[in-house]
């Protein structure tokens, strides 16, 4: 997020409008640097004035009353009760939070609501528990499907086709007149005009993974214009989070939680394992180094964990045991050679 996310964070944080995620982002944003704790605490002096004042008369109706507040926080400024950042964008958020208190009071929350933001302030936000799946349609008629413990969230109007992801969906995006489709995902922007594809985007997990099924798909880092691949149908890309680097990668197996089936077509074991941890959600530990290119063919409607481990342990002679929640895989490798 930019400064001006931030600054409508705390405008909703004073005005306590505000959810228990954006709640946790602004104090994160506020413990990394004293900065910003200077601007959260300068927005609570300025709100705590305006606060302060007697209510307006409002029967001249909202631009005489947008005046008036207008004329009393500049007249707070002053007189040193608040001392106002210098950035002139800052001065703007500020001066519209001090005035909420008394355009609230007033009746006149949506009129101050709309002058904050330059885009909708309604919101739509779609969560998923653990084991549960939900489709929703997007007000462009582009189709998600949401896999367990994610969330989506976009502005109902859509004028700007953008949404937000935190976890795992598949899209199967419409075309609309050249106009472009953003997924925004812990600091990867996936771009799109028409096409299908999934996007893997959990916070515990250390990258970001785009898998296409139809069209064309442009994967980039947010801070990085140059950091970017375009990917075609049936190529995988990967953002890494700690190194804000993105890269072409093969993924296996990346849409078998919605087409619930697990295909291995020779696939070396090290990408069976990731497979096998995405769809089962255990760790899979390979005890020999070796053992990561042997390679595996098997295909698995419907699968059930211990038929394909049976199954990998019958083919390739390995020894496949279950030890504190991991499932670890030994072997000399012999198989292999």
């Amino acid at each position: 997020m930019d400064q001006s996310d931030y600054l409508e964070l705390i405008g909703r944080y004073l005005s306590g409008d505000i959810s228990e995620a954006e709640r946790e982002a602004l104090m994160r944003w506020v413990e990394a640097d004293s900065a910003n704790r200077a601007v959260l605490e300068e927005a609570e002096k300025l709100w705590s004035v305006a606060a302060s004042y007697e209510m307006p008369d409002f029967s001249a109706g909202k631009p005489a009353a947008w005046d008036l507040l207008e004329e009393r926080i500049g007249a707070a400024e002053k007189t040193g009760e608040a001392k106002v950042i210098g950035l002139s964008t800052l001065k703007l958020y500020l001066r519209y939070a001090a005035a909420a208190v008394l355009l609230l009071l007033g009746g006149y929350w949506g009129y101050w609501y709309s002058g904050l933001i330059d885009h909708s302030p309604v919101f739509a936000e779609v969560q998923t528990a653990d084991k549960e799946e939900q489709t929703l349609t997007l007000p462009d008629g582009s189709t998600v499907v949401l896999n367990e413990n994610s969330s989506i969230r976009y502005a109902k109007d859509f004028k700007q086709r953008e949404v937000r992801l935190t976890g795992e969906a598949f899209f199967d995006v419409v075309k609309q007149d050249g106009a472009i489709f953003t997924i925004f995902s812990e600091g990867a922007q996936t771009t799109v005009l028409g096409t299908s594809f999934n996007v893997r985007a959990y916070p515990d997990e250390p990258e970001v993974t785009v898998s296409v099924a139809t069209g064309k798909v442009e994967v980039a880092s947010v801070d990085k214009e140059e950091e970017k691949v375009l990917l075609v149908p049936g190529a995988s890309g990967q953002y890494n989070k700690m190194l804000d680097k993105v890269r072409e990668a093969p993924v296996s197996n990346a849409m078998a939680w919605k087409e619930n089936r697990l295909q291995f077509d020779n696939q070396p074991l090290g990408q069976v394992a990731s497979a096998i941890e995405r769809y089962f959600g255990k760790k899979v530990v390979l005890t020999n180094e070796q053992l990561a290119n042997c390679r595996f063919m098997g295909d698995f409607p419907n699968p059930k964990l211990q038929e394909l481990l049976d199954a990998m342990a019958f083919t390739m002679e390995l020894e496949i045991v279950e030890e504190n929640g991991q499932i670890v895989i030994k072997g000399n490798g012999d198989y292999c050679r």
